[in-house]
């Protein structure tokens, strides 16, 4: 699981005066969650959101990341990312990835179409 998200306050306006108020906010919703380590950083005057996870099975960790996506959408609408999921036990995408996509204020799940089918696109069959 990888994705990024650029926090921004609206897709509306340019001058953001309310973002670190609303960073301050979603990082005390983030200490309550099993990936509390997951922070936004501010890097050039942009606020942005990385992270990347590695679990044997879909879990706490892997439903919490996807909540973040879910709370900072919901808390800045402006904001913008990507989440890319492969889950080889998924019952119906162990051979694809599944994105998440972040825009205006919502959470859309979308096929894959540039690292899918996982097999033969990045390994090869056993």
């Amino acid at each position: 699981m990888h994705g990024w998200i650029t926090i921004r306050e609206t897709y509306e306006v340019t001058d953001e005066d309310n973002l670190q108020t609303i960073v301050d906010e979603i990082n005390r919703d983030l200490d309550d969650l099993e990936c509390s380590e997951l922070k936004p950083k501010w890097m050039n005057g942009e606020c942005c959101f990385q992270c990347s996870l590695y679990t044997n099975h879909w879990g706490g960790s892997n439903q919490d990341i996807l909540n973040i996506y879910c709370l900072i959408a919901k808390k800045a609408i402006g904001s913008y990312g990507l989440l890319y999921v492969h889950d080889d036990e998924s019952k119906d995408d162990c051979n694809n990835f599944v994105v998440y996509k972040l825009a205006r204020g919502k959470v859309d799940r979308i096929a894959d179409t540039l690292l899918s089918p996982y097999i033969p696109t990045v390994e090869d069959s056993i």
